[in-house]
């Protein structure tokens, strides 16, 4: 059997270097479905039943074979491994899913395997940067905001997320933003300024505002902006012009 399908990687389509991804196996096709789980537990001498502890999870590990759809030289090949062979991660697509992310790495054993006359694939070992796939980034509406405001957020994934924002003040005052499908501390900046923008992201709970010189955290309450899967009813108070960008986590591979 020999399907194929192409991929992506660092925004590059395979089909410009005259590569597809295959699959040469015989029988049913096998694809990664989660992350791999382990169970963290203590064994306590005497206790027959062990101390749970949590689940771990690895990032997802997958293998992919790069065919040479018009043969190859010792130049395509150089060519090929200039363009997989990187040391960080970078966004990973495969055609038959395009709205799914991996931000992925090429490691371990690489392997050419060919018939001796220049016509062969590439096999590669994928390691992603967690144990989730992503959605293509996602822009809210821009709210504008007149004193207080509700607005919801619909996460279509799998688990919870941490969105970035970003904040153009109207008028000197505070932010507070409290999301009712959750039971969080609301979100909240005790002062900024008429005119100022500022942006934050959640996830690596980052703050940065246009003012030179003027770090926000010391105006933060310290209560990261999470959005549940389903919809998010935010209820926002202060004068502003918002927008939210996110992206979506699933937990299937």
């Amino acid at each position: 059997m020999l399907e194929s399908v192409d991929i992506t990687f660092d925004g590059v389509h395979s089909s410009q270097l005259d590569l597809t991804q295959v699959y040469v196996e015989s029988g049913l096709f096998e694809e990664v479905f989660t992350a791999n789980r382990e169970i963290k537990e203590v064994k306590i001498a005497g206790r027959a039943r062990p101390y749970f502890q949590g689940v771990d999870l690895s990032p997802l590990e997958f293998s992919v074979k790069i065919y040479f759809e018009e043969g190859f030289t010792s130049q395509t090949v150089r060519e090929v491994a200039r363009w997989l062979i990187k040391d960080h991660y970078l966004p990973l697509t495969f055609d038959s899913n395009p709205e799914r992310i991996f931000y992925a790495m090429f490691i371990g054993d690489s392997r050419l395997i060919h018939n001796g006359c220049e016509e062969g694939y590439i096999t590669l070992n994928v390691r992603c940067n967690s144990p989730y796939s992503y959605s293509n980034f996602k822009d809210s509406d821009e709210f504008h905001i007149d004193g207080e405001q509700m607005i919801e957020i619909i996460n279509d994934g799998d688990l919870p997320l941490k969105p970035e924002i970003e904040i153009y003040k109207i008028g000197r005052g505070s932010i507070w933003i409290n999301n009712f499908s959750r039971r969080d501390d609301p979100f909240e900046f005790d002062i900024l300024e008429d005119g100022e923008t500022i942006y934050i992201d959640n996830e690596e709970e980052f703050i940065k505002s246009d003012i030179a010189n003027t770090p926000r955290y010391d105006n933060f309450n310290d209560s990261f902006l999470v959005l549940d899967r389903g919809v998010n009813r935010l209820l926002v108070k202060g004068s502003c012009i918002l927008r939210v960008r996110y992206q979506f986590e699933f937990l299937q591979g």
